[in-house]
């Protein structure tokens, strides 16, 4: 991000983003005061600032991004504040989240606004989110919650460390006989689990497959 803040924004201050941030929540009062005893100054570089949030984990450099670039909205949804985007479909995007109260971090699934007026859409999002919420496997990543509120329709997973099966074969190059036996009896048994209550996938693919950090 640091390296994004050139001429072109040089009319926006660290004193701005960083009131920016509070006003949005982003920010608590204690962290601001914080932040400005420790530059020592509110005259200070913008890369200086967001060097200093990011370092001491109060801000993510995605929410940073979007602050300097004026954006106001989807910063949270419900009790979730979103750290970074994970991932982006055709319908929906999945962000890392974590819960203001508990500090829980989970996946917000979250139906992109230009289809969240729709009511066949958002009433498909939501149904098949709420088939989910029953579904639980190892092999399937499980839904804790779905939530319909305004315009704003989301489900609230598992966050799930790893990355796509699309990803993982793209680095590897090449994936060894018995894990790629292992990874498919995986895929296989979850399906086979949704199958047996009554679901299935319909828009099974590579990059909606995740390979944990595990190797699960």
């Amino acid at each position: 991000l640091t390296d994004r803040v050139g001429p072109d924004m040089h009319h926006v201050g660290a004193e701005q983003v960083a009131q920016q941030a509070f006003d949005l929540g982003l920010l608590t009062e204690r962290q601001l005061q914080e932040v400005w005893a420790t530059l020592g100054s509110r005259n200070v570089p913008l890369s200086d600032l967001i060097q200093l949030l990011v370092r001491r984990e109060y801000m993510t450099s995605y929410q940073l991004d979007r602050v300097i670039q004026g954006e106001r909205d989807g910063f949270f949804f419900g009790p979730y504040k979103v750290h970074y985007l994970v991932g982006a479909g055709t319908f929906a995007r999945v962000f890392r989240a974590v819960h203001r109260q508990t500090g829980e971090v989970v996946a917000i699934k979250a139906l992109r606004s230009r289809f969240s007026q729709n009511p066949t859409l958002f009433g498909q999002f939501i149904r098949e989110g709420r088939l989910g919420l029953a579904l639980r496997h190892r092999n399937i990543v499980p839904i804790f919650d779905v939530a319909s509120e305004g315009d704003e329709h989301f489900l609230v997973m598992e966050f799930v460390e790893g990355w796509s099966l699309r990803d993982f074969v793209k680095v590897r190059k090449k994936v060894e006989p018995l894990q790629a036996t292992r990874l498919m009896i995986g895929i296989a048994e979850g399906l086979r689990y949704a199958f047996e209550h009554g679901l299935t996938h319909r828009d099974l693919k590579m990059s909606n497959v995740l390979v944990s950090s595990t190797g699960e």
